[in-house]
């Protein structure tokens, strides 16, 4: 109601449940409602089959110093970056980006790769040691692929050096807009990583960050010097602390030597994860490609049959989203339904039903329609199609 004084019409002043609505009106953003389906998380990576750094979030790898960090983050990105190549399948076998996961972010995986530590060289050896993995031309810039060397970064007027490498991956990420972020390593983006503020202001921003631009930021970070137990070591300062308190993955890098061979192989172990634990895999540095130092995983030799269970799991991921009709599906329905997921060659589409068919994913029944059995299922000796109005004695249709 308005309000007259002295023939001027003033607006009424809200009161009551008005006032009590507009005091708490900025928590409308954040009330959370249980009516809403929110999605599941969107794993962007898997090793042999289990998933792992979920888009929208922030993860650690960590070890002791010259532990194999670096090498660990060369798999990773590869991994991100190199599809169908087979250098990559043979040398890294199990260790994928998660094909639901590209299909959603709907292009492939993008890179940005933030170095604060190597001389140039080195970092230079880590992009060509992906590219060659990836089978790239290791001297030619891949548009997916972007390197920061911010380790001779200068202090400014305003701000430190280290404040000043912050502020350049985020003009960056920016810039790019990556899918995933390795910022090799943390350290070098603050000041006093045992201060417990500096730490929690730009983990909560890295958080914020990941979670507005819907990716992954991977921070490499060295542990506590712990000699022989590893398993239980923690990140060094505050800073580490606060980061193991944060992620939802934390993995890390063990360095091993035979005493009687002298020869150098590493595992990777999963210290936290918010969802299922995965294996850990070892690994070797080999002469591939000269002086790179290219990664491979131990067990690569076990290629044709890991690659086999691989594309048996991309068969089933592909095919169980389809919603199966009681009667069974077509070719040609399935066949749309793997194009409405961004496979467009009929090659890839074609092996993909011999694989589901020879692995028993897809049965035909009688009727000469797909249905779906699912991975590792046994069909029963006994099995009759599912159509319409079919059932026992006891139970059968009443018409």
């Amino acid at each position: 109601m308005e309000e007259r004084e002295n023939n001027i019409i003033l607006p009424s002043l809200p009161t009551g449940q008005e006032l009590e609505s507009a005091r708490f009106s900025e928590l409308d953003h954040y009330w959370l409602d249980p009516a809403e389906d929110y999605p599941e998380p969107h794993f962007l990576f898997e090793y042999n089959g289990v998933g792992f750094s979920p888009l929208g979030g922030i993860q650690a790898l960590s070890g002791q110093k010259k532990n194999g960090k670096t090498f660990v983050l060369s798999q990773l990105m590869a991994a991100a970056l190199g599809g169908e190549s087979t250098r990559i399948r043979q040398y890294l076998p199990g260790l994928n980006a998660r094909s639901s996961t590209v299909d959603f972010i709907g292009h492939p995986p993008v890179v940005l790769y933030c170095d604060t530590e190597m001389e140039k060289l080195n970092t230079a050896k880590v992009l060509r040691r992906v590219h060659w993995l990836c089978d790239w031309d290791m001297r030619v810039r891949h548009d997916r692929f972007n390197a920061l060397w911010l380790r001779e970064v200068p202090k400014t007027e305003k701000q430190s050096s280290n404040k000043e490498r912050w502020r350049l991956i985020k003009m960056a990420i920016e810039a790019k807009d990556p899918d995933v972020v390795f910022i090799d390593g943390m350290r070098d983006l603050i000041n006093d990583f045992n201060d417990l503020a500096e730490s929690a202001d730009i983990i909560t921003e890295m958080m914020s960050l990941a979670s507005q631009r819907n990716m992954c930021i991977w921070n490499v970070l060295h542990m506590n010097p712990r000699p022989g137990n590893d398993d239980e070591s923690k990140m060094r300062g505050h800073a580490g602390t606060e980061l193991g308190n944060k992620v939802s993955d934390t993995l890390i890098s063990i360095k091993h030597k035979d005493p009687n061979t002298g020869k150098v192989t590493f595992t990777v172990k999963q210290q936290d994860a918010r969802d299922k634990d995965l294996q850990d895999w070892k690994f070797e540095v080999t002469e591939a490609a000269g002086n790179l130092g290219i990664p491979r995983i131990i067990g690569a030799e076990d290629f044709a049959a890991i690659e086999d269970e691989r594309e048996k799991r991309e068969a089933d991921d592909r095919f169980k989203t389809f919603n199966f009709p009681q009667w069974g599906a077509s070719y040609t329905d399935l066949e749309k339904h793997l194009r409405a997921q961004g496979i467009t060659s009929n090659r890839k589409i074609g092996h993909l039903f011999d694989v589901a068919k020879e692995a028993g994913i897809l049965v035909k029944n009688e009727k000469k329609k797909y249905r779906y059995n699912g991975l590792n299922k046994d069909i029963p000796d006994d099995y009759t199609p599912d159509l319409p109005f079919q059932g026992t004695e006891e139970n059968k249709a009443p018409f």
